[in-house]
């Protein structure tokens, strides 16, 4: 065997502070030379930069100072398209050493003198939407799953890494140019120092000023922030913008956020904080008619994220106003996509509910008072790659609960014959008697039954049974929406969908259809009317066809008749029309008969009414899924042109 060669001991220590001497003048030349090696690097990263076409980025001066602190002077991006994006005079930046050699960059200190940005756009440019895309280049493929809790650990490490210990910014501006509409953010100085800030802002609108403040808390390390929002004179918050491109308003005294990561564990992040605002006040005709007020929102939340979930747990707390509940919301996307949603509220005094809603949601409900206790229970649970096997259970308990004046409504008028108008599109369009005293109005005995039957089949086969509410009906509604990929059924019942007319404007506003089920809770549950008159009332002011209202109205306008003489199959085709009345003449060909997609309709219907004991075998067998019209609607039947349609049911 060889024997390895060796080497005299003064030679090798030679050799090594050679090595370190060489080592020691490159790192001397590297510091002498650092600011325009720097410099030197930087531009060269610019001309690549440049070289996309997309936009053109400027430097003037870079400049190191110290081991870890960097100066760029004369910053600016222009865009190929539209004006100058950034413009920056001056920005120093000095990062942790020590974070460095761990491979972190860690932001010790941040300034920044007079900053410029400028988001124009118009029509379909702008002159900044060459950053919102990012070319995939050739040979990249997203494989794997993500493991959302090391996600997260990484975004929140890198967003507080990021976030300087010192800060202060001196003149900054923030534009926004959207078809010719300018809002405007400015600052004068912010200072981030000791982990806490404080500073004012002017926000212009088309002209109109005003002075925010912005104030809270950020600390690095324990990876916590905390923020406040209000105005520099204790007005309203308004937010601007909206009214501008929604055409509403949103405006509040305070707005309070914060956010902390804790101490999860392997393949659990854990994000915990708060958001409250207080005097929020929303205005849009999708919520409500006018303004709504909210004296107090607040969530004091903890949401955990797994490897494969990210769930908002049981232990955060929502409250406004007087009512508060903890909700359990949880969602999976993979291998499909799973949710549930889980709500237990104890009980507690039902005055709580009525007294938190705000001022300005309801109409009917205002002023309201009841005793007693109420409690809430909801479980809802659903794989969207199984939509049968959807879950949905909710029931709102009563202990001891009564009513002791309802406000603003008579919510018993449904009971003695009163005025009903109707509307369209948001407008009155018909008011006339629900009653005697209206030669069109029929008792259900003066009603066939055939119609009767017919209505109930098709709308609310159990409404005899339940109390305003078929949660096997939303379960169905949803599962079918799921399905089709789109809103395709709805789950009104009949109580419903009478509360809404009678009480109810036609709006559709997510008041109104709480006010809704509110409403029907109250008729079903605390017996203000029978069964037998809330579907004589029903069937009396429906439409059913335009402008043509109640069963005996409609007899007349399609077959020339009391409505106590409809045949089964006359009736049928009533109950076909319900949710369009007004796209009733689509029903037949060009021949006056009725198409051949109606016969499936008739099939379904005489058989679910054949096993209910609602007709007879003969009935059904005799059933012919034709009708002829005989009254003022066969005139209609040449038009071709589609009527809009104004359903009940939404």
């Amino acid at each position: 065997m060889a024997e390895k060669p060796t080497y005299p001991a003064g030679k090798l220590r030679l050799a090594l502070r050679i090595l370190l001497l060489g080592g020691l003048v490159l790192l001397l030349f590297i510091f002498m030379f650092r600011s325009p090696l720097a410099e030197w690097y930087l531009q060269r990263h610019v001309e690549r930069f440049n070289k996309t076409g997309q936009a053109t980025l400027r430097v003037s001066h870079v400049r190191i100072q110290g081991l870890a602190s960097i100066l760029v002077t004369g910053i600016s991006l222009k865009p190929a398209i539209g004006d100058t994006l950034l413009k920056i005079d001056s920005a120093y930046t000095s990062i942790s050493i020590l974070k460095l050699l761990a491979g972190r960059i860690v932001l010790h200190r941040v300034n920044l003198v007079n900053t410029a940005i400028l988001l124009e756009s118009h029509d379909s440019t702008s002159n900044y939407r060459f950053l919102l895309h990012t070319a995939r280049q050739p040979g990249d493929s997203v494989t794997g799953r993500v493991n959302y809790s090391e996600t997260i650990d990484r975004m929140m490490r890198f967003v507080f890494d990021k976030i300087p210990l010192s800060l202060n910014i001196r003149n900054f501006t923030l534009q926004s140019v959207a078809d010719g509409h300018r809002l405007t953010f400015h600052l004068g100085r912010f200072t981030l120092s000791e982990h806490y800030f404080r500073s004012s802002v002017e926000v212009g609108e088309e002209g109109a000023v005003a002075r925010w403040v912005v104030a809270g808390r950020i600390d690095n390390r324990n990876r916590t922030a905390e923020f406040r929002l209000y105005t520099a004179d204790h007005a309203k918050v308004i937010l601007p913008w909206i009214n501008h491109k929604w055409n509403a308003g949103i405006d509040f005294d305070t707005l309070a956020l914060s956010i902390a990561e804790q101490e999860g564990g392997d393949d659990l992040a854990k994000i915990s904080g708060f958001a409250s605002v207080t005097g929020l006040r929303i205005d849009h005709r999708s919520i409500a008619a006018g303004p709504v007020e909210f004296a107090r929102m607040e969530i004091r939340y903890l949401v955990n994220i797994g490897s494969d979930y990210a769930e908002l747990d049981s232990a955060t707390r929502v409250t406004f106003n007087r009512i508060d509940f903890r909700p359990y919301i949880r969602f999976r996307p993979n291998p499909a996509k799973q949710i549930t949603l889980r709500i237990h509220k104890p009980q507690f005094p039902a005055q709580d509910l009525f007294s938190s809603f705000p001022p300005g949601l309801f109409t009917n409900l205002d002023g309201i008072r009841v005793k007693g206790n109420l409690s809430w229970d909801l479980d809802f649970f659903a794989d969207l790659s199984k939509p049968d096997s959807l879950k949905f259970e909710t029931s709102l308990n009563r202990h001891q609960f009564s009513v002791l004046s309802y406000g603003n409504a008579n919510l018993t008028k449904i009971n003695t014959p009163f005025q009903y108008t109707a509307y369209e599109h948001d407008n009155p369009v018909r008011t006339f008697m629900v009653g005697p005293e209206n030669p069109e109005f029929r008792t259900l005995d003066r009603i066939s039954h055939f119609l009767q039957s017919a209505v109930l089949t098709s709308e609310d086969g159990s409404f005899y049974q339940h109390r305003g509410f078929l949660p096997d009906a939303f379960r169905e509604s949803v599962i079918t929406n799921i399905k089709e990929g789109r809103f395709a059924r709805g789950g009104s019942t009949i109580s419903m969908q009478l509360v809404k007319n009678v009480f109810l404007s036609r709006n559709k506003t997510v008041a109104r259809k709480m006010e809704e089920a509110l409403i029907v809770w109250l008729i079903e549950n605390q017996g203000l009317s029978t069964k037998e008159r809330m579907y004589e009332v029903y069937l009396n002011l429906i439409e059913w066809g335009p402008m043509i209202y109640g069963a005996n109205e409609a007899s007349h306008y399609y077959f020339n008749k009391d409505a106590s003489r409809l045949t089964l199959a006359e009736a049928i085709f009533m109950a076909s029309i319900i949710p369009r009345p007004k796209w009733f003449k689509y029903s037949f060909d060009e021949n006056g008969h009725l198409r051949e997609s109606n016969a499936g309709f008739y099939r379904l219907v005489s058989e679910k009414m054949l096993n209910k004991g609602w007709i007879t075998p003969q009935d059904a067998e005799k059933l012919v899924p034709d009708v002829t019209l005989k009254g003022p609607a066969k005139l209609l039947l040449k038009q071709t042109e589609p009527v809009s349609s104004d359903t009940i049911q939404d």
